[in-house]
């Protein structure tokens, strides 16, 4: 099986019990194919910066996590909006063709151009605003769904559909290099 890596990494304090409690609710139900990793990077307040330096210290901290050969997918609310369903097909393109992906979540002032150009993807969940908080825990609900999510059938032998639930488990021929990889680090 091909082991697919996601990071999340978000401006943020370390998560308080619930949050943890919830994380751990969604991170226990994926398949072990599925890995997800967090960052938090501390939030920068300084009453001697303006917004734009915050942005962008917080921006480089981010970017020291960000892994390399990755998809990264920033959640900003100026970004695309994007369905569940889309969700899926986008995780589900990332892990043919052997990508992991970084999600970004920017702090309370959002994003730095910075963030914006080391993305490959703009994304947004709703016009409605999240605390960071709660959008951590609701992109994670979005991944478990997404993982497990209702279809007719499965539609070709890349994916196993059990009782009319689809799940991403399979790789194509194209990815069988990162397969190796993952399996040997």
């Amino acid at each position: 099986f091909c082991i697919m890596k996601c990071k999340i990494i978000s401006i943020s304090h370390k998560p308080s019990d619930w949050e943890n409690q919830a994380l751990q609710f969604y991170l226990k139900q994926l398949p072990n194919h599925f890995q997800i990793s967090y960052v938090e990077v501390k939030p920068f307040s300084s009453n001697s910066m303006n917004i734009a330096s915050i942005l962008d210290a917080e921006a480089t901290e981010i970017i020291k996590h960000l892994d390399q050969d990755t998809h990264n997918i920033l959640w900003d609310r100026k970004g695309q909006k994007i369905s569940s369903l889309s969700f899926a097909k986008l995780l589900q393109d990332q892990t043919d063709h052997g990508k992991n992906i970084n999600f970004i979540i920017g702090g309370a002032h959002g994003a730095s151009e910075i963030l914006f150009k080391a993305s490959h993807l703009i994304l947004s969940a709703s016009d409605l605003t999240f605390t960071h908080r709660l959008f951590k825990i609701f992109l994670m609900e979005q991944i478990y769904s997404c993982l497990l999510y209702t279809s007719d059938a499965a539609d070709d032998s890349l994916r196993v559909d059990l009782g009319g639930r689809r799940i991403i488990k399979k790789c194509q021929p194209c990815c069988r290099l990162h397969c190796a990889r993952s399996r040997v680090g």
